[in-house]
C-alpha cells in the first residue's frame, strides 16, 4: 500500500511539473509586447487601406454561384474602418455598388478599383460599371484604379492597359485615373505611366523576390518610393499597397508575425507622416480564401481579422499567440495522454529520479510540438487534401511520441522492421506484431516527409514548414538508432531515402538562404531523419534503379522546358495577346487549362493508386512521368503524394525483383 502511494506521489508531482513547465511556456509566449507607437496628432485620422467585404467563408468567385454583399455588411464594415482612416480603396465593383454612398454617409473618400483580367468582356463590364458610380458619386469617389496588378500576372499588355485607362478618362472627365501594380513593373511598362494621372505602386518588402527583414523593411520602402520618384518624373507618386502579414511561412529572413505586422504598419504610417506620403495600407480585413492561391500568409494580411476583431497592428500591446491560454489547455490534455505509457507499463521497474525527469521533458516537450503543429495547420489547411495531410501528420507525430515515451518508461529500444518489410505487412505478407506496427509508423513518417521536401524544393513560395509535427519523429527515430546501434543492412528505400531526404535538404538551404530560421530547422529535421537511414542501409547499392533515375531526369527536364518556354515566357504573353489562335498560343491555353483543373494532379494520383494496387513497374514509371507533370506546372500538393507513392512502390518491387533473382 506504502509502495502504490509513493508511487501515486511520485506520478503527481512530475505531473504537476509538466503542466507547470506548460504554463510557463505559453505565457511566456504568449505574453502581449509593447510595439512603438507613431505620433499623430489626437483624432487624426490615417489615409487609406484596402477593402473587401468578403466573410471567412466567401470569396469572390462566389458571385458567379448568386452570393451578393448586403448593404448591412458594407454599413457595419465602414464603421469601423472609419474610426482610423479617411479613405479605403477597392478592388472591383462587384458587389460594391453600394460602397461610395455609405463612403459618403461616414465622411470618407474611395479609391475606386475595376478588376481588369485577360477576358476582354468582363474588363467592359468593369469598366462600365466603375464609370457609372463615379459620376454618381462623385463627392466620394477620388480617383479610379483601372487595374490590379494585371500586368504582374501577365493577363494584358502594357498597350492594352493604356487604351483602358484611357478610355476611363475621356468618359470621366476630372476624375484622376491610375493603375496600380509592383513598383518594378511601372518600371518595365513606362506606356503605362505615360496615360496616367499619378502613379500607384505596391512595395511589399515581404514579398520582394529578395525578401527583406522586418529590421530593414522601412529603408527599403524609403528607397524605393524615392527611385520610383526619381525614375518617373513629374508624376505624384502614390503607394497604393504596404503591409505584413501576420502569419504564414518565412522568406528568407522576412518572418510574418502579430508582432512583426504591428511593427511594420507603425513604423511605416511613422515614416509616411514624416515624408508626407500618400499611401494606402493592405488591408483591412483578413481574407481567408486567399490562401488557396497565396499560401497561408494570403489570408492574414488584415488589420482586423476576418470576424472583423480588432488584431490591435495600428495600437496597443501585440502577441503573438493571444489565445496561448487555449493553447495551454490542448498541450495539458496532450500531456496528461503521456499516462497511457505508464499505464501500459504498470509492470515496468521503477523509473529513477533521472529517468523521471527525461519522461517529463519528453512529454512536455511532445506536448507543446503537436500543439504548435495543430495551431499551424488550423492557420494554413484550406480544402480536404490539407485537412487529411494535417490530420496524417499529427496522428504519426503523437504515434511517434507515444512511443518515445513508452521507450523511456520501459527503459527499452523500440524495435522496427524494415521500411521494405513493413510494405510487404501493407500488403499482408507478413504476420502482425509490434514491430511491424512501429516498422508503419515509420514508413509514414519517412513518406510524409518525402510529399514535404519534394513540395518545398519545387513550390516553395506559398509552402510552410511543418517544423513542429516532424521535429518529434526525427529526434526520437535518432535516439532509437543510438540505443539500438547498426542493425542489420536495411534495403533499396532506406537508401534512397536517406539520399533523397538529404538532396532536398540541400536544395532548400541553397534556395532559402541560412537566413531563413524556419527553413534551417527544417533542414536539421531531415538531415536527422536521414542519418539513421544511411546507417542502416550500409552497403546497399542503388544501381538497379539507374534506368528509372534516368527518365525520371528526361521527364522533368522536357516538362521544366515547356513551362519555362511556353507556359510563363513573357515574350508569349504579347504574342498570345494579339494572335491567341496560333499553335504555339492554342498549346500555351490548353496547358493552362490543365493546369487550373488540377488534371495533371489527378491523373498522376490516379495512376499512382493504380501502381501500388497491381505493384507493377510500368504503371509506376507512367505514374512519376505524370506526377512530374504536376509538379512542374504547378499542380504540386497532390502530384508530390504521386512522385512520392509511385517512387516508393517502385523501390520496393525492384528489391523484391533483385532478391528473387
Amino acid at each position: 500500500m506504502v509502495i502504490i502511494l509513493n508511487k501515486c506521489m511520485r506520478i503527481v508531482f512530475v505531473y504537476g511539473l509538466i503542466i507547470s513547465s506548460i504554463f510557463t511556456f505559453w505565457y511566456v509566449v504568449g505574453q502581449p509586447r509593447p510595439i512603438p507607437e507613431p505620433e499623430v496628432a489626437p483624432g487624426h485620422t490615417l489615409q487609406c487601406v484596402s477593402y473587401a467585404p468578403f466573410e471567412k467563408d466567401q470569396s469572390p468567385f462566389d458571385f458567379a454561384k448568386g452570393m451578393t454583399i448586403s448593404n448591412a455588411r458594407i454599413d457595419a464594415d465602414l464603421a469601423i474602418l472609419s474610426r482610423s482612416f479617411s479613405c479605403i480603396r477597392t478592388y472591383s465593383v462587384a458587389g460594391l455598388e453600394a460602397l461610395p454612398e455609405y463612403a459618403e454617409k461616414y465622411g470618407m473618400k474611395v479609391l475606386l478599383g475595376a478588376w481588369v483580367t485577360s477576358d476582354p468582356k468582363i474588363t467592359e463590364q468593369e469598366l462600365q460599371k466603375v464609370v457609372a458610380l463615379a459620376k454618381q458619386h462623385p463627392e466620394s469617389v477620388r480617383a479610379v484604379v483601372v487595374g490590379n496588378e494585371a500586368l504582374l500576372r501577365r493577363e494584358v499588355t502594357g498597350q492594352q492597359l493604356a487604351g483602358y485607362i484611357n478610355q476611363v478618362k475621356a468618359a470621366l472627365p476630372g476624375v484622376p485615373v491610375t493603375y496600380a501594380d509592383v513598383w518594378e513593373f511601372w518600371l518595365k511598362h513606362p506606356e503605362v505611366g505615360e496615360v496616367t494621372d499619378f502613379v500607384m505602386i505596391h512595395i511589399l518588402p515581404y514579398w520582394e523576390d529578395d525578401p527583406v527583414a522586418i529590421t530593414a523593411a522601412m529603408a527599403h520602402v524609403k528607397k524605393i518610393r524615392e527611385e520610383i520618384g526619381e525614375k518617373i518624373p513629374g508624376k505624384e507618386i502614390v503607394i497604393g499597397e504596404t503591409g505584413w502579414p501576420s502569419e504564414g511561412r518565412m522568406r528568407e529572413g522576412a518572418l510574418p508575425s502579430l508582432e512583426n505586422q504591428a511593427r511594420f504598419i507603425r513604423g511605416f504610417v511613422a515614416l509616411a507622416e514624416q515624408e508626407h506620403w500618400q499611401y494606402n495600407l493592405i488591408e483591412a480585413f483578413d481574407q481567408p480564401w486567399k490562401r488557396s492561391k497565396e499560401g497561408a500568409v494570403g489570408g492574414y494580411w488584415g488589420l482586423y481579422s476576418s470576424d472583423r476583431t480588432d488584431k490591435h497592428i495600428l495600437s496597443g500591446p501585440v502577441s503573438n499567440f493571444p489565445n496561448w491560454l487555449s493553447l495551454f489547455a490542448q498541450s495539458v490534455a496532450i500531456a496528461l495522454a503521456s499516462l497511457i505509457p505508464l499505464c501500459i507499463g504498470r509492470h515496468h521497474p521503477e523509473m529513477s529520479a533521472r529517468r523521471w525527469l527525461k519522461f517529463s521533458t519528453t512529454a512536455t516537450g511532445g506536448a507543446i510540438l503537436i500543439v504548435l503543429q495543430g495551431h499551424q495547420f488550423a492557420i494554413i489547411s484550406t480544402n480536404t487534401v490539407e485537412y487529411i495531410w494535417a490530420f496524417i501528420v499529427l496522428s504519426l507525430a503523437a504515434g511517434v511520441y507515444l512511443l518515445a515515451l513508452k521507450a523511456v518508461a520501459s527503459k527499452t529500444t523500440p524495435m522496427h522492421l524494415s521500411l521494405d518489410t513493413a510494405m510487404d505487412f501493407l500488403r499482408g505478407k507478413s504476420r502482425l506484431c509490434p514491430e511491424a506496427v512501429n516498422g508503419t509508423l515509420r514508413l509514414g513518417v519517412i513518406t510524409c516527409a518525402l510529399i514535404g521536401v519534394l513540395g518545398l524544393v519545387l513550390d516553395a513560395r506559398y509552402r510552410s514548414f511543418n517544423n513542429f509535427g516532424f521535429a518529434i519523429p526525427a529526434l526520437a527515430y535518432l535516439w532509437f538508432f543510438q540505443r539500438q546501434g547498426l542493425p542489420n543492412a536495411q534495403g533499396m528505400l532506406e537508401r534512397l531515402s536517406a539520399l533523397l531526404l538529404t538532396s532536398g535538404a540541400v536544395a532548400i538551404m541553397i534556395n532559402e538562404t541560412p537566413l531563413n530560421w524556419q527553413a534551417d530547422i527544417w533542414v536539421i529535421i531531415c538531415l536527422l531523419l536521414a542519418y539513421p537511414l544511411w546507417r542502416e542501409s550500409r552497403g546497399v547499392s542503388l544501381r538497379p534503379l539507374l534506368p528509372f533515375a534516368f527518365l525520371v531526369l528526361v521527364a522533368f527536364g522536357v516538362f521544366t522546358a515547356l513551362r519555362n518556354g511556353i507556359f510563363i515566357s513573357e515574350r508569349l504573353v504579347e504574342v498570345c495577346a494579339d494572335t491567341p489562335d496560333t499553335a504555339i498560343c492554342l498549346v500555351r491555353a490548353m496547358i493552362g487549362r490543365l493546369m487550373y483543373n488540377q488534371i495533371f494532379a489527378w491523373t498522376s494520383l490516379i495512376l499512382a493508386a493504380l501502381a501500388v494496387w497491381r505493384n507493377s513497374v510500368w504503371l509506376c514509371s507512367l505514374a512519376l512521368v505524370a506526377s512530374l507533370a504536376g509538379l512542374c506546372f504547378y499542380n504540386v500538393n497532390l502530384a508530390a503524394i504521386a512522385f512520392v507513392l509511385a517512387g516508393l512502390t517502385l523501390v520496393h518491387k525492384k528489391r523484391t525483383e533483385t532478391i528473387s533473382a
